[in-house]
């Protein structure tokens, strides 16, 4: 049965942000600041799996269409447009939303561990070259970027205590709160119930107390996730494990049927990348572009709303 709307104005022209959230949720958790981040150098080929698609979703308790889009890997106003909602736009415990989850899966990049695309805000689990979970995650704001490149799982810890770092010190002095060295466990405790330390010094891989922050940039740096999430990777993985962290806003897949699917996603970090071309290379390089619908690819890119769409010539 498909899923009927309440007659509400579209989202469509509406520019308006919700920056209160994103400066609610910046006190962070992890280490330095950078000053630059790695330039794009776009190295992902062509992929053969989607999975996920719309479904059904039931709101809860403080849910709200910037934390349910971040968790499906896509944009609240995405899903305020779906669902015909004005914005801004107070859901009820009990509200039906249609969500989607239809992600391009990068498989073959990874054999054993975890793979973390950035502007995907996904973390990946693989065991054996196949996929075993996947997981949305939290991650740097762009004057604090989680750092890219290959590292490892160096630890396992629940109910850490969270040494703050000097970094962070310095900045609750400049913005005049309360400096703290230390927070114990507990319901305080930015870093939630687990705590898995990565190869490069002050970040990991940790719950976190701001589950709305998850789907979109706004630690220090770290990794957050869901507290049901991270206890779940944290029972299935080890110390020593291989985190490849990677920049890629966009995949391309062609699937068993023959569908073309493209999938974009936010310039996080606004690195210099031109979307258009990179599209037009993959095609041309793989003798698809007489296959694919140039206009759809157009509105894919402009809209970036990190869904997989299919581009194929009808």
């Amino acid at each position: 049965m498909k899923p009927s709307f309440l007659t509400l104005r579209s989202l469509r022209n509406s520019k308006r942000q919700v920056l209160f959230i994103l400066l609610l949720l910046s006190l962070g958790e992890c280490t330095l600041p950078l000053s630059s981040v790695l330039a794009y150098k776009p190295s992902w080929p062509i992929f053969d799996e989607v999975q996920g698609g719309e479904h059904w979703y039931t709101v809860k308790d403080k849910d709200s269409l910037y934390a349910i889009a971040g968790r499906y890997g896509s944009t609240w106003g995405y899903l305020a447009e779906r669902n015909l909602l004005n914005v801004p736009h107070k859901l009820t415990i009990g509200q039906r939303l249609v969500a989607n989850n239809r992600h391009i899966i990068p498989r073959n990049q990874m054999v054993e561990g975890l793979l973390l695309n950035i502007p995907g805000h996904m973390l990946y689990l693989f065991e054996k070259g196949a996929l075993v979970k996947r997981f949305p995650v939290g991650l740097g704001r762009s004057d604090w970027p989680t750092p890219e490149g290959s590292f490892t799982i160096t630890g396992k810890t629940k109910n850490p205590t969270w040494t703050v770092p000097k970094s962070i010190q310095e900045e609750m002095r400049q913005e005049g709160r309360v400096v703290i060295e230390k927070v114990p466990p507990g319901p305080d405790n930015p870093l939630g119930k687990y705590w898995l330390p990565l190869s490069i010094p002050g970040y990991g891989i940790h719950a976190t107390i701001w589950p709305e922050s998850i789907g979109h940039s706004t630690s220090h740096g770290c990794i957050r996730m869901l507290t049901e999430d991270i206890e779940d990777l944290f029972e299935r993985i080890k110390s020593g494990a291989p985190l490849t962290i990677v920049y890629e806003p966009l995949k391309m897949a062609v699937t068993s049927d023959k569908k073309i699917f493209l999938e974009a996603h936010a310039n996080t970090y606004q690195k210099p990348i031109s979307y258009w071309k990179h599209v037009q290379k993959l095609a041309q390089e793989n003798g698809l572009a007489n296959r694919i619908n140039w206009v759809k690819v157009n509105q894919v890119l402009t809209e970036r709303n990190g869904l997989a769409e299919e581009i194929t010539i009808k």
